[in-house]
């Protein structure tokens, strides 16, 4: 049996249990054993939710983005020429610019992003919806998809018209 052991032994089994010694033992051991499991069920808890942001934010970031290095669109020629590469399986056009948005008396600054019609087989953007639907159920429409915090800020709902 090792020194740790020995020791443990002797301050855990005593003959006298009014023993200061054996009741101070006891109490720490017990308020280890407590923390311990409360900090293995935090980290799981706290893994858990790392999974759910993860899965959250990487519906809206691409595995590989590319921008213009001047302006704010490419030339099409060069961008045919990306696109004709036989390692692409789908592509989406996105644009994207900071706006000024006006909703009855409240202005906000948002970021606003356009996107074409494979935006939403390379996202996963439909389970990320809480009211309403994706836009392009609406042909040839002026549609807006308003994030939550936005909406809150600007008091708008569903349906609403700006």
């Amino acid at each position: 049996m090792n020194f740790p052991f020995f020791i443990a032994k002797r301050y855990f089994s005593t003959k006298k249990s009014s023993n200061f010694v054996h009741i101070i033992s006891w109490v720490s051991l017990l308020g280890v054993t407590i923390g311990t499991a409360a900090l293995i069920l935090v980290l799981s808890v706290f893994n858990g939710f790392e999974d759910l942001i993860l899965s959250m934010y990487n519906s809206f970031d691409p595995h590989l983005k590319i921008t213009s290095a001047e302006g704010k669109v490419f030339n099409p020629d060069k961008v045919q020429s990306v696109l004709d590469n036989d390692a692409i399986e789908k592509s989406s056009f996105v644009l994207e610019e900071k706006v000024l948005l006006k909703y009855q008396e409240k202005e906000y600054i948002a970021t606003v992003k356009g996107v074409d019609e494979n935006y939403l087989t390379l996202t996963n953007f439909d389970s990320l919806l809480v009211d309403g639907e994706y836009l392009n159920k609406y042909d040839n429409t002026n549609i807006a998809i308003v994030g939550r915090g936005v909406a809150y800020y600007l008091s708008m709902g569903v349906g609403n018209m700006f």
